[in-house]
């Protein structure tokens, strides 16, 4: 019984010896397991806060999520992600401009997040214009600036531009012509040119289109002779008032046809429109209102004037519609109603095929219908035909 006193003595001082010098060899140890549980802390912090950001991000971006500090940033409904730079959204479609995939014209309903590095003017169904930076996700857009954050839902958004951009970023341009040339029994020579312009903002769209035809053929000594000289000009402000409704200030057509007796016929308008389909493939857009219309004959029966004006209505109709990928369908209609002396109905009807060729090229064919339902008598009795119509096949250029 002694012996194994004695020995559970000496195993108990010999713990305490061990204990003593392994302290004294680790002198901060209660400091070490401090930093630890320091440490496990922090990496549980972590992981909370990164747990609640993916919690906070929208479906397919929890893994990741980029900053638009120097690009602007979309995500497509198939997760992929695109940077560049964003050109604005009109029509639902968004202009997408990429170092390595160019220009991109891609269907707003394709679009999942948007995150643009710059402040944006932006058109709001219901609230108006306004401006800041802009963010698009789960179905909300998020607009701050220096003083208001506020969120909308996304299907109000109109549209959109980064603002300070360039004047010539807002405009497109095409340009067509068309050439025929005969020689041997006949010889003659047809030209058409087709002008159309566009500017469009957050809010307003200017319009500009003109029409030119001239032939010459030959009169039988060797000379060709004008038989067709006509030109036609308008063009349109318009305000978006909500995301279809719109008015337009300011409506202008000039038109001059000597071969028709109209040695000029202006009309001055206002009015409202509605946009009655817009879904980035398809646009159909409705306007029309009161008119001042003023024609001038180049020459008249005896006991006529030569100046007539009228008060009147006008109604334009445009129709655009992408076939398939590279055909699209054109249609537009502008009429007139005024009293007989200035021409009585009156229309302008263009229907066009544009086939692409390249990115910028198109091959244009055109249906041209023009009405006067009222000719004016010329001095000579001749009374001009009420309508006129002609076909082209030309090149068109757009920029």
């Amino acid at each position: 019984m002694t012996n194994k006193i004695f020995s559970a003595i000496v195993i108990q001082l010999f713990m305490a010896v061990s204990f003593t010098v392994s302290a004294a060899e680790m002198p901060d140890a209660n400091i070490r397991g401090d930093v630890v549980r320091d440490a496990e802390d922090s990496q549980s912090d972590e992981e909370q806060t990164a747990a609640a950001s993916n919690e906070s991000a929208p479906e397919g971006t929890k893994a990741w999520l980029p900053s638009a500090e120097e690009y602007d940033w979309i995500q497509l409904t198939s997760n992929e992600w695109l940077k560049g730079k964003i050109n604005g959204m009109y029509k639902d479609s968004l202009e997408f401009d990429s170092d390595k995939l160019d220009l991109l014209e891609i269907d707003w309903g394709d679009v999942k997040v948007l995150r643009s590095s710059r402040v944006s003017d932006v058109n709001i169904e219901g609230i108006g214009a306004t401006s800041g930076m802009l963010e698009v996700m789960e179905g909300r857009i998020r607009i701050s600036n220096d003083y208001e954050d506020k969120t909308y839902d996304r299907s109000s958004l109109i549209s959109f531009a980064p603002a300070g951009k360039k004047e010539r970023d807002l405009w497109s341009v095409k340009a067509t012509l068309s050439f025929d040339a005969k020689k041997g029994n006949t010889d003659q020579l047809d030209y058409t040119g087709k002008l159309n312009m566009k500017r469009r903002s957050s809010t307003t769209r200017f319009l500009l289109d003109y029409i030119g035809n001239i032939s010459k053929t030959n009169s039988g000594d060797g000379n060709l002779v004008e038989t067709i000289n006509n030109h036609r000009l308008n063009a349109s402000y318009d305000y978006y008032k909500t995301r279809y409704f719109f008015y337009t200030p300011a409506y202008v057509e000039y038109y001059r046809d000597p071969f028709s007796n109209i040695d000029s016929k202006i009309t001055l308008a206002t009015g409202l429109g509605y946009t009655l389909i817009d879904d980035g493939d398809t646009e159909l857009s409705l306007s029309g209102g009161p008119a001042y219309v003023k024609t001038k004959y180049i020459s008249v029966a005896a006991g006529e004037d030569n100046d007539e004006s009228s008060p009147g209505l006008w109604f334009k109709t445009n129709y655009d519609t992408e076939l398939t990928k590279t055909i699209d369908f054109i249609a537009k209609y502008n009429m007139q109603y005024s009293n007989k002396e200035t021409g009585g109905y009156t229309h302008h009807i263009i229907l066009t095929i544009n086939s692409e060729i390249t990115g910028a090229l198109d091959f244009d064919t055109s249906f041209i219908w023009d009405r006067t339902a009222h000719p004016t008598q010329a001095a000579d009795g001749t009374t001009p035909f009420p309508d006129d119509y002609r076909i082209t096949l030309g090149i068109s250029y757009t920029y």
